[in-house]
């Protein structure tokens, strides 16, 4: 499973940047917004108040964004680990940071009040995109910057807040994806009910590599099953843990999987 999700990853990160050389080039007219499901969200507002999409969103995007929920509410937020480019290269850092032995650069408990953050950013985002009509995030959206390959709305200021974003990501595992990211908090209470769960079993031996492995900061290791809306099943518990089966995906009442 943990090979599978590399590949998807790796794919996907070469498809996003396919996507925006091509256009950037003018071999072709579609751009990665077009497969951005954050979109559908972005321009939701004003389908329903204006019967039309908000500038470049679409269709498509609110196509996506609907399959995403749906996936969210399987699978929780797979997507985060799996298909989201910056959730892939925050990922990467992140390893490395481990390779390293980096410590942690921030406590449990502000780890937790900042995460709210996302919130306010999510609804600051719908208000003014919904008021202006435009997609204002666009300039500053890490995914739109990196793999666009500068298209429209990037400004050579841009460049300086993602630098900002990645620098903060070095210091802070997974950090935009934790306090920043609005579509990460839009999926949260979908991935909250989630059906497919990682569960600790009797096997478990209270090792706690689980707990220093996960990007997310969970404490796997103490709880039974992991209902976290954090919880993004990129299985890298699974991947450390020394116990054969201690670690499984379940649903509620299921059999292993």
């Amino acid at each position: 499973m943990n090979i599978t999700r590399r590949i998807f990853q790796i794919s996907i990160v070469i498809a996003a940047l396919t996507v925006g050389v091509r256009y950037a080039m003018g071999d072709s007219r579609i751009t990665v917004e077009t497969y951005c499901p954050f979109g559908g969200l972005e321009g939701l507002l004003s389908l329903v108040t204006h019967h039309q999409f908000t500038c470049a969103t679409g269709e498509r995007n609110l196509i996506l964004f609907i399959a995403l929920l749906v996936l969210t509410l399987l699978s929780r937020r797979v997507f985060c680990s799996w298909i989201c480019p910056v959730g892939t290269l925050s990922e990467g850092i992140f390893r490395l940071r481990k390779r390293r032995r980096t410590p942690a650069a921030i406590s449990r408990k502000w780890d937790r009040r900042l995460r709210l953050i996302r919130l306010p950013v999510l609804l600051i985002i719908l208000f003014l995109t919904f008021l202006t009509g435009e997609l204002i995030f666009r300039g500053v959206d890490p995914y739109y910057v990196l793999f666009s390959i500068h298209g429209h709305d990037v400004q050579w200021w841009s460049y300086i807040v993602i630098g900002f974003i990645v620098a903060g990501i070095v210091a802070v595992p997974m950090a935009w994806c934790r306090y920043l990211c609005p579509l990460g908090v839009a999926l949260w209470p979908f991935s909250r009910i989630g059906l497919i769960r990682l569960k600790r079993t009797g096997a478990c031996i209270q090792c706690g590599k689980c707990d220093d492995a996960c990007p997310w900061g969970i404490d796997v290791s103490r709880a039974e099953t992991i209902t976290s809306g954090e919880c993004t099943l990129c299985l890298e518990c699974t991947r450390v843990c020394p116990v054969k089966d201690a670690l499984e995906l379940r649903t509620p009442g299921g059999a292993p999987r």
